[in-house]
């Protein structure tokens, strides 16, 4: 206690500054209107930038639980459009009294193996059996097409790039289903070809190309690209197409695993008749 009151009293001056500067600043800004105001606009400032980085730390470490939030968003959506759902009659004396049954539904997943620079170029997922993954399931990015699923372990599974030269798909372009192949030639990571359509049916660049639903693998009108180049080959009756794909595939990382309801199904029925032909 003494080693108290020798310190007050051995800084007693330095106090009463601090003490009649204190009253002075508030005479000062009580009673006069512009430092009040002063004083009040800075504070505010002051303020509002503490309360703004407080902001963006909250904002940054419930980071993975918004994105997990608007994944489920995005499922939601995806989920309601008509091309995932088969319209099934209930009675074949009434069309209009029909059923809508969900044939395609979208499991999140994150790319944490990816390449781009082969020929046949495949990425991996951190989703396998135990999260319901299946060979033959398509792979999309938020953006469009990106892979087909190849192999699946308890936890993980594989992808086959639509950068890979076994990749194939039928397309549709411009809302009119052509029966040509998509087709990576392997050379720009960015470009994606299509063959084999004839040259009689009318190409621009700029038009859309999107997924049929031929193949089971993905529903109707998923994005691929849109053409950036279409030729005609000089000796030829095709078209030589250019596609920018629409997912940038050097920067994949959330994706959405596909699963057709009705693929097995699908695939069982037809295995007979494509094995003839």
């Amino acid at each position: 206690m003494q080693n108290l009151l020798q310190f007050i009293r051995t800084n007693f001056h330095i106090f009463l500054f601090l003490l009649l500067q204190g009253i002075s600043l508030f005479a000062l800004f009580r009673f006069n209107r512009y430092h009040q105001s002063v004083f009040f606009s800075t504070s505010s400032t002051v303020n509002g930038n503490i309360l703004n980085q407080r902001k963006n730390v909250i904002n940054y470490f419930s980071l993975k639980s918004e994105n997990q939030r608007l994944k489920e968003e995005n499922i939601l959506l995806r989920t309601r459009g008509t091309e995932n759902f088969l319209f099934v009659s209930k009675d074949t004396q009434n069309v209009f009294d029909s059923a809508q049954v969900l044939q395609y539904s979208y499991l999140p997943a994150k790319v944490i193996y990816n390449n781009i620079r082969k020929q046949k170029n495949y990425f991996t997922l951190d989703q396998g059996k135990k999260h319901g993954v299946e060979k033959g399931m398509g792979v999309i990015s938020p953006l469009g097409v990106a892979g087909l699923i190849v192999d699946v372990s308890e936890n993980f599974s594989v992808a086959m790039s639509v950068l890979n030269s076994d990749f194939i798909l039928t397309p549709k372009i411009n809302g009119q289903i052509l029966y040509g192949n998509v087709n990576w030639n392997g050379k720009n990571p960015n470009l994606i070809q299509i063959t084999k359509i004839s040259d009689h049916y009318d190409i621009r660049e700029g038009h859309e190309v999107t997924t049929t639903e031929f193949g089971h693998y993905f529903p109707q009108n998923i994005k691929i690209g849109n053409i950036k180049t279409a030729t005609r080959k000089e000796n030829g009756k095709y078209w030589e197409i250019d596609v920018e794909l629409a997912t940038d595939m050097a920067q994949l990382g959330e994706v959405y695993i596909i699963k057709n309801a009705f693929r097995q199904e699908l695939e069982e029925i037809e295995k007979d008749y494509t094995n003839e032909h």
